[in-house]
C-alpha cells in the first residue's frame, strides 16, 4: 500500500487511478486527475521512467508538479498553495518546492522565485509559466 492508501502494483499506482485530463500536456508533464474524488494527489510512483506529472486546482490554476527519476521515484515537487511553515499562515498562497525521503516523506525544501533557489526556478518555468507563476 502507498503511503496515501492507493494499491499498488510493482511499487506503483494502478493505471486506473488517475488519467490524463483532456489529454492535457504541459511541454512534456501530463497533467493529472484522480479517476474518482478519493484520488487527489499525485501518483507515489511514476510507470514511465523520467515523467513530469501536473496536478491543477478544481479551477485549472497550477497545484503542484512532480518529477520523477528513471526508476519512478519522485525526485521533487514544485507546489503553489498555501504553506504555513513558509507563509506563517494558512491563507497565502506560496511557489515552493520538496524533495523526498526514501520512504516517499516530503521534505519541504523552502520558496522558490527570480531571487530565492532560482537555479529550481528557471529549470521549472516552463511549466509554471503556463499558469502564470
Amino acid at each position: 500500500m502507498s503511503s496515501r492508501g492507493a494499491k499498488t502494483e510493482n511499487g506503483h499506482v494502478t493505471t486506473t487511478e488517475y488519467k490524463l485530463k483532456d489529454d492535457k500536456m504541459v511541454d512534456d508533464a501530463k497533467v493529472l486527475v484522480g479517476a474518482t474524488s478519493k484520488q487527489h494527489g499525485l501518483p507515489d510512483y511514476a510507470h514511465s521512467p523520467n515523467s513530469k506529472y501536473i496536478k491543477e486546482n478544481p479551477d485549472g490554476s497550477f497545484r503542484a508538479l512532480r518529477v520523477y527519476d528513471d526508476s519512478g521515484f519522485p525526485l521533487i515537487e514544485i507546489g503553489y498553495h498555501p504553506e504555513q511553515t513558509l507563509t506563517g499562515n494558512r491563507h497565502t498562497y506560496v511557489l515552493h518546492f520538496h524533495t523526498f525521503k526514501s520512504n516517499l516523506e516530503r521534505v519541504m525544501g523552502g520558496k522558490i522565485s527570480e531571487t530565492e533557489h532560482f537555479d529550481i526556478y528557471k529549470k521549472y518555468k516552463k511549466y509554471l509559466k503556463e499558469y502564470g507563476l
